[in-house]
């Protein structure tokens, strides 16, 4: 083997060296019902997808964690009676949860910055806008809770681990489980805002059983518009961006999809390095911040540049220049980041 590739060889053992570690003790979280979902996982060397697997326990989860180190891990918001056939039409499908999706990096003003080295995609994920996408949260909430029905404990709330969260309706009833494609597209057209003819929500003229102005107790659109407590004027001169304001920025292919797979909370988000977490609603949600902290990986790191021109990429709320053949120390977190994007290897780490 030359030396150039007994470096590469070491570097990744390194990183999986520190997530094998991190997976010892990781505090993984799973639904009960989780026997009867489809696993699947990202390969760590080749970056390829194996689906249809299944766990019959949360023990033998962390044990293929440990030996693979996928880069992603996954179990699906659809439930089967055989999780782990092979072909779609022979699992057996028995329902799938409401699964909504909001990117921080997808939300007006929050989509600039990102580079493109080896082919790969690096967006920025600032903390401002994961403020933002928290606010897309709480009106989320608010749609779930007072239009569609659902109370708190029935909503699960995870941070994806890179850009943004899930939103997922823990549900029992299964008519809302069993919801074709289609029906949850009127969904999404509902909780975004799209068709909506603002001349029926709030129309200027009153017409019959309509009362102006829209109060809070009122039930759908006429409610949230309300609840935003501005003036009856204020909403009739501004009432298409009120609605637009209104409306929540979700990935509207994520609910539409009834195979849709969910991050493992607790497993690491193979694009940042970071975990993905289960918040409880009010508290843990409330107190989310995004920065360092929120990494398990705590040590130092001596990492060399593996991009062939100077870069520049943001991460954290930091901006870094990337130079070839480039060495530096640089906290464990962000070499883990890098390495998984492929811009460093790590050569040492510093406990």
């Amino acid at each position: 083997m030359s030396t150039m590739s007994r470096r590469e060889s070491r570097s990744k053992d390194l990183l999986r060296q520190l997530l094998r570690e991190y997976y010892i003790g990781a505090e993984l979280w799973l639904p009960n019902d989780y026997p009867m979902r489809e696993f699947a996982f990202q390969t760590y060397e080749n970056e390829v997808y194996v689906r249809h697997m299944a766990f019959q326990s949360v023990g033998s989860l962390r044990d293929y964690l440990m030996d693979e180190t996928p880069r992603q891990a996954y179990f699906s918001a659809a439930l089967y009676r055989d999780p782990a056939a092979e072909n779609m039409e022979d699992k057996g499908w028995l329902g799938s949860e409401l699964m909504f999706d909001i990117d921080s990096d997808h939300l007006p003003g929050c989509g600039e910055g990102s580079v493109v080295v080896n082919g790969r995609k690096i967006p920025v994920v600032r903390r401002e806008c994961m403020q933002k996408a928290k606010e897309e949260v709480v009106k989320l909430v608010d749609v779930i809770t007072e239009d569609l029905g659902f109370s708190r404990s029935d909503i699960v709330i995870y941070f994806s681990g890179n850009r943004g969260f899930h939103v997922v309706v823990l549900t029992k009833n299964n008519e809302w489980r069993t919801l074709p494609s289609h029906l949850r597209k009127e969904i999404v057209d509902y909780i975004t805002g799209r068709g909506l003819d603002p001349e029926i929500i709030v129309p200027r003229v009153p017409k019959k059983a309509i009362l102006l102005p829209p109060t809070k107790n009122m039930g759908g659109w006429r409610g949230r518009l309300a609840r935003l407590n501005l003036t009856y004027e204020n909403l009739l001169n501004n009432l298409q961006h009120v609605i637009d304001v209104a409306g929540v920025h979700i990935d509207e292919m994520v609910t539409q999809d009834i195979s849709r797979l969910i991050r493992i909370p607790g497993t690491i988000n193979g694009k940042s390095g970071l975990p993905a977490i289960k918040l409880s609603l009010p508290n843990e949600f409330n107190k989310f911040n995004y920065g360092p902290h929120l990494s398990p990986f705590k040590c130092s790191a001596i990492v060399l540049s593996q991009v062939k021109k100077k870069i520049k990429f943001e991460f954290m709320d930091v901006k870094y220049s990337l130079f070839p053949s480039l060495r530096m120390k640089v906290p464990c977190y962000v070499a883990v980041f890098m390495a998984l994007n492929r811009l460093v290897r790590i050569d040492s780490l510093i406990h």
